[in-house]
């Protein structure tokens, strides 16, 4: 069996090369690891641009190339097109190590009786971390605190300073939750740690499930409503663009916040502007963008009121470990015959 690995500069792919060495090395598979480069640079995801997939590193006519004889074929960003499958007519699998394999065109590749597996949970525990790491940030005030004691040192322990910087408990206060997958269970656990009231939108979970969990199933004008935080973690679908725009912005209290740690797609950034320009909603925080990196003059840098991450959900050590393992098992599932848990079946 042939096994090819597009190694793409990533810590996901060093991951993968890892865990593949330590557990294939009985097994009869041949490893080619393309070192394409794909992530050299600093280069940026390319957002659009190309058939069937999105958010990928790199050239699909130059992977296309290089893959005559790949019969199972392992990804972290590169670009699985349909030009990039049909390049490999043995291909029996494909393996995608992120949560969506949204660089992979899962069409074209069903279309050609080809399983699609993918590392659903990788990075849930590190985006929920950082979600309420955020969310206390916005609590308490800490962009203003740490740009006080930056500015005045000293002197921002002077009382008057200090109570500039007063900020709020979370006990009491409610959390509304959008998407209550993976992520956002993780979320709503670590908030009621807190003693947070947990609301939840997410119209394709059981009811039964959100309860059961601790929150409560509401529609998304109620949640929008009654939140102090407003969280996203729910899947950029098409009709999902634009998810929280103007008329949903309207309907958060004034001293409400907004964290988006899923995708940049699912706010209307102009609105949000708007609204925190002139403090219609108290704060947001934005761990993602509609464009990555963005530009140098957006506007979201010159507002006090938004903390900007750059795209840190799962940037820790555990979350690429994680995915390769999930990959791996999946590989090994696939060489011994046995059923693959984490198959896309559907488009």
């Amino acid at each position: 069996m042939r096994l090819y690995l597009v190694d793409d500069q990533t810590l996901t792919a060093r991951a993968l090369r890892r865990e593949l060495a330590a557990t294939l090395a009985g097994w009869p598979v041949s490893v080619t690891v393309l070192n394409a480069g794909l992530g050299n640079g600093g280069a940026g995801l390319a957002p659009v641009g190309v058939k069937g997939v999105r958010e990928f590193y790199g050239s699909p006519a130059e992977l296309a190339g290089k893959l005559a004889g790949a019969e199972i074929l392992v990804v972290h960003k590169a670009p699985v097109t349909e030009e990039v499958i049909e390049s490999a007519p043995g291909l029996r699998l494909i393996a995608c190590a992120r949560a969506h394999p949204v660089n992979v065109d899962v069409r074209a590749a069903l279309k050609r009786g080809i399983p699609v597996v993918h590392a659903p949970g990788r990075a849930a525990d590190s985006t929920a971390d950082l979600t309420m790491a955020l969310l206390l940030f916005l609590a308490r005030n800490m962009r203003e605190t740490c740009r006080l004691v930056s500015n005045l040192g000293a002197g921002a322990w002077q009382y008057d300073c200090r109570s500039q910087l007063e900020g709020v408990e979370l006990a009491g206060k409610v959390l509304g939750i959008i998407g209550f997958g993976q992520v956002g269970r993780r979320v709503a656990a670590r908030a009621q740690a807190f003693g947070m009231n947990i609301l939840v939108y997410s119209p394709h979970v059981d009811p039964a499930d959100i309860l059961a969990a601790g929150g409560r199933p509401v529609t998304l004008e109620e949640l929008l409503s009654a939140s102090d935080f407003v969280s996203l973690h729910t899947r950029p679908t098409p009709e999902k663009r634009g998810l929280i725009g103007a008329p949903q912005l309207a309907l958060m209290k004034s001293s409400a916040c907004l964290i988006n740690t899923a995708r940049g797609e699912l706010v209307d950034e102009e609105a949000l502007y708007r609204a925190l320009k002139e403090k219609r909603i108290r704060a947001a925080a934005l761990d993602v963008l509609i464009s990555e990196p963005p530009p140098p003059d957006h506007p979201f840098f010159a507002l006090p009121n938004v903390v900007l991450t750059p795209h840190l959900g799962g940037k820790t050590e555990a979350a690429p470990v994680k995915a390769a393992k999930i990959i791996v098992e999946e590989i090994v599932n696939f060489l011994s015959g046995k059923p693959l848990h984490h198959v896309i079946n559907g488009i």
